[in-house]
Parts: C-alpha cells; structure tokens; sequence
C-alpha cells in the first residue's frame, strides 16, 4: 500500500529531509526483522546459537512495535543500526544459501550483536516515547508490552 500514489520517482526527491524521515524509518521498523531465524541448519551449535539470539530478537521487535507509533521519534542513530542490522542479516542469508563453512558462525555473532547495538541504540527513544504524557492506547499497552528496562542499565549507562 503506497501512501502517494500519484508521485512520479522523481517528485519524491523533492520531498523535504523531514517528511521523508518518517517514511524512511517505517520501512525500516517495517522490515527490520524480517529475516529467517538465525540458523537454518540442524547442527547443535547452530542451534544453541539460534536460541540464544531469540532473546535480543524479541527484545528489539518489542522496541520497534513502540517506534511505529510515531516513527519520527526514532533517532538518526537507531535508523542507521537497524540499517546495519537489516544489511547483516541479508548477509547471513546470503552466507547460509552459498555455504556451511564456519564464516557462517562468524557472521551470526555479528547480527547477534547487531541486535544488542540496535536494543542499545534505540532504547532511549523507545523510553521517550513510552514517557509521553496522555498516551494512546495503544502506545500504551506496546510499553506496557515492553516492559520496564531495568534501572541498573540507565544507571549502567549513565556511568559510562
């Protein structure tokens, strides 16, 4: 479903760095997690690895179920690691589909981290936005979904 339909290609290059922001950081909440599991093959390692990365995978759709309720609340660094995390799992999908060598472990660490960088990154927009006075319902229950972060990471943070 496109939002306008009668825009030529080149029409939408003129669309102002602000109104392209949000549609830039729907398709991106959108697709960001849309990827195969982590681990397509049956070996043990590769499952444990799988299980493993479930945690940060559901962590982060959480954060992002909050983020489509005003995708303009994400920060310019959250859209570039979810960039960075949608380039890696491409490459891991690419990787599983071409071989089984052990540069495919390598590469599920990367997105594993990619994940936990992408959590970090996008937390605090993510907690702005749940701080939103009067909120809809909605955003409501996708915070209340979300779950409290846990006061020793922003104390955690707040040392670094």
């Amino acid at each position: 479903m496109r939002s306008e339909p009668f825009l030529a290609p080149s029409e939408s290059l003129s669309v102002s760095k602000f109104s392209l922001f949000p549609h830039a950081a729907m398709v991106l909440l959108a697709s960001a997690l849309t990827a195969a599991p982590l681990s397509a093959h049956a070996d043990d390692d590769e499952n444990k690895s799988s299980v493993r990365s479930t945690v940060p995978n559901a962590q982060l759709q959480k954060e992002l179920a909050v983020l489509q309720y005003k995708p303009e609340a994400a920060s310019p660094a959250c859209i570039d690691s979810l960039k960075e995390l949608h380039k890696t799992q491409a490459q891991l999908q690419e990787e599983q589909t071409r071989t089984n060598d052990q540069d495919l472990a390598i590469a599920q660490d990367v997105l594993e981290s990619d994940f936990e960088n992408s959590i970090e990154i996008c937390s605090p927009d993510v907690r702005q936005l749940c701080e939103t006075p009067n909120p809809e319902k909605a955003l409501a229950l996708a915070c209340e979904r979300l779950g409290s972060i846990p006061d020793d990471a922003q104390t955690t943070s707040a040392a670094d």
